[in-house]
């Protein structure tokens, strides 16, 4: 199946969208079941908004969240890597209980330097109940378009998973794959192509007086690097004024421009819900998946994507929803990916599934303003990834990592080592100091909530490898 762009049709659609509200049976009345846009970036850090504190970027539109809604100034990613973040925020779910744990297995064909079994890779079950199968249930339209990545889509496609709609994108952006095929003419970026489907999508359930789901996961500003000319040339001028640092400096233009285009297709898809006359029924959430790939990028945080380092899983949160979020509010209360889910059902005033565990917490009293705080709870990231083995050392670069935030207090442990790192958030965000030996009962306590948590979710047990040859 080939799909072909028709833009002169959807900007058509766009300047007779005001024509939409004399349907017969359109309200928007505060009855009518709100719509949710849950649009995920790609690779895009805590500080990779300029709403976030990078001053030179330009993203006005994703900014606008912020100043009409609320800014989560201590939100997590699940994982610092898209695939198992991304099968998180999904199902609701901590990885021991979906499989998903890793991107790729970079430590093939040197297991037996390895001292524990890995626990096998997996794709998210067609079993599971996804945040959009529960609005489905309740009557929603449902579409998702761009990066998937939580299954093999030739396999497995998004519409497998309960979406009515779906295209999937992967691998670039100007010479992207898809699942369906699509007609991508010369000049045109994927994310362009699939706002055109997003907003094709929202008016249609308009006109159909049902309520939508619409996920959009951009794979900006994921590589490889391609952004328009005239964008790179913009930022290479503008950030020449600005102290950049570390060894990747010149990536900075072509990944400003990037988040310009990013921001370029969030504002489209904005502007189409106030086209339809649809804004004030609509619950809007901006979230990524990781921490960025550049230390510019991840504001003051140590360490960078792929690391459970700040910098790793630090991302934004944005939450609009027009008259009934409170515009400018911002919270510095720490949330995480699987909170996502119950979130956004309970706001929509639904139901949360029976006998499917979701162990995010519902932050509906924090969005609503009728609570500052949530109850105090521990979060948690069990990460049994191996990568870049040295071989004069006899180490890995990044091993087997289970860590847990308590409190102010977040320890990571490294069971192939039996070592583990305690900081002290609060007073140290950019972790640059390590407690584990000056605070062993602290580093006791946590090592043990955290042991407890891996018992009570089930999670792969640590078993020798007897093939283990250090």
């Amino acid at each position: 199946m080939v799909v072909h762009v028709n833009q002169v049709a959807t900007r058509a659609l766009l300047i007779l969208s005001g024509l939409l509200l004399d349907f017969p049976g359109y309200s928007t009345s505060p009855s009518v079941r709100p719509n949710v846009l849950l649009i995920l970036a790609d690779d895009l850090g805590i500080g990779g908004l300029h709403c976030y504190g990078t001053e030179y970027l330009e993203t006005p539109n994703i900014d606008s969240l912020a100043a009409e809604g609320m800014m989560f100034t201590n939100g997590l990613a699940a994982f610092p890597t898209c695939k198992p973040s991304r099968a998180a925020l999904l199902t609701g779910q901590y990885s021991p209980r979906t499989g998903v744990y890793r991107v790729v297995d970079r430590h093939t064909g040197q297991e037996d330097k390895i001292k524990f079994l890995v626990p096998p890779n997996e794709d998210v079950s067609l079993e599971k109940r996804l945040i959009n199968q529960s609005f489905k249930e309740a009557g929603y339209s449902t579409a998702a378009f761009g990066k998937w990545h939580i299954s093999n889509p030739r396999k497995e496609h998004p519409t497998q998973y309960g979406f009515d709609r779906a295209i999937e994108s992967s691998g670039g952006h100007y010479n992207a794959k898809s699942v369906p095929e699509v007609d991508l003419p010369d000049g045109i970026a994927i994310e362009e192509f699939l706002t055109d489907r997003a907003i094709d999508f929202m008016a249609d359930s308009v006109r159909a007086d049902k309520p939508f789901f619409l996920y959009m996961p951009y794979f900006l500003i994921h590589r490889p690097l391609e952004a328009k000319t005239e964008y790179i040339k913009h930022f290479q001028k503008k950030l020449s004024e600005y102290k950049l640092i570390g060894k990747n400096v010149d990536e900075m233009p072509t990944i400003a421009a990037m988040t310009r285009m990013l921001d370029d297709e969030v504002g489209r898809l904005l502007d189409t819900l106030e086209e339809l006359q649809i804004e004030n029924d609509t619950i809007i959430l901006f979230a990524s998946d990781n921490g960025s790939f550049n230390e510019n990028l991840v504001g003051t945080f140590r360490g960078q994507k792929g690391q459970t380092y700040e910098g790793g899983l630090r991302v934004p949160y944005l939450f609009k929803w027009k008259d009934r979020i409170e515009a400018g509010s911002r919270s510095d209360e720490r949330i995480i990916g699987v909170d996502i889910y119950p979130t956004l059902l309970r706001l929509a005033n639904l139901n949360l599934p029976v006998n499917y565990p979701l162990d995010g917490y519902d932050l509906s009293s924090l969005l609503l303003g009728d609570t500052d705080t949530i109850s105090t709870r521990s979060v948690f990231c069990y990460f049994p990834k191996y990568t870049r083995y040295n071989q004069k050392t006899g180490r890995w670069a990044e091993s087997w990592r289970n860590v847990i935030y308590h409190k102010e207090y977040k320890l990571i442990h490294y069971p192939e080592y039996g070592d583990s790192e305690l900081f002290n958030l609060e007073n140290d965000p950019s972790e640059s100091v390590n407690l584990a030996k000056s605070l062993p009962e602290k580093r006791k306590e946590l090592n043990q909530l955290l042991d407890n948590w891996l018992i009570s979710i089930k999670a792969p047990t640590l078993t020798l490898n007897p093939n283990y040859s250090p």
